[in-house]
């Protein structure tokens, strides 16, 4: 488990690196930040939850009722699991 120590340093590690790819735009997305979680303790999600996540709202957004094999096809996984994603509601 990370120390407060260690975390203080990705922190700092993150806002170098916000500067770097965003140049003047890194002051005002990590004020934001700081609005939003400052002093709470946060968890992110990992990159294919949060693809997941996505593909399941638009999954539920293009659904017509009929078009399961249709679904299943575009987003490369199964009719099974189109159905257990729009029975998720």
């Amino acid at each position: 488990m990370a120390q407060c120590g260690d975390n203080q340093e990705l922190i700092e590690e993150l806002f170098n690196q916000l500067h770097v790819e965003f140049g003047p735009q890194a002051q005002r997305i990590i004020n934001l930040l700081i609005s939003y979680l400052g002093g709470t303790r946060v968890t992110l999600p990992d990159l294919k939850y949060l693809y997941r996540q996505e593909r399941d709202r638009r999954i539920h957004t293009e659904f017509t009722g009929c078009n399961h094999e249709e679904l299943a096809i575009k987003y490369g996984i199964t009719t099974r699991m189109v159905r257990n994603i729009l029975a998720r509601g």
